[in-house]
């Protein structure tokens, strides 16, 4: 393990969970009704449960902007962008980098 690794989780195996947005403005299962306000809300949801199962970090993907591509479009980088500095401030995992 590197030093920065263990000055975040120490000597043991943390478990990192995984907070998945749902699909993004210009994907095709993305919901406009709902829009990015709701994005972040479901995240939100997920964010609080995994933190409250007492996971040691969690990480953001995107995992419903179906088809998969190989290139990333600028607007799904800015919309993950927003979703994640929405949720900053209610981050408490890893607790010594949420500061």
């Amino acid at each position: 393990m590197t030093a920065k690794f263990r000055s975040v989780f120490g000597e043991g195996k943390p478990v990192i969970a995984m907070v998945h947005l749902g699909a993004l403005p210009g994907s095709p299962l993305h919901d406009p009704v709902g829009g990015i306000d709701e994005t972040v809300a479901a995240a939100r949801r997920d964010l609080v449960a995994l933190q409250a199962a007492r996971f040691d970090a969690v990480m953001f993907g995107n995992q419903n902007d179906r088809p998969y591509e190989f290139s990333v479009d600028p607007g799904s980088t800015a919309t993950m962008g927003y979703a994640i500095g929405s949720l900053k401030p209610e981050l408490t995992v890893p607790p010594s980098s949420c500061a």
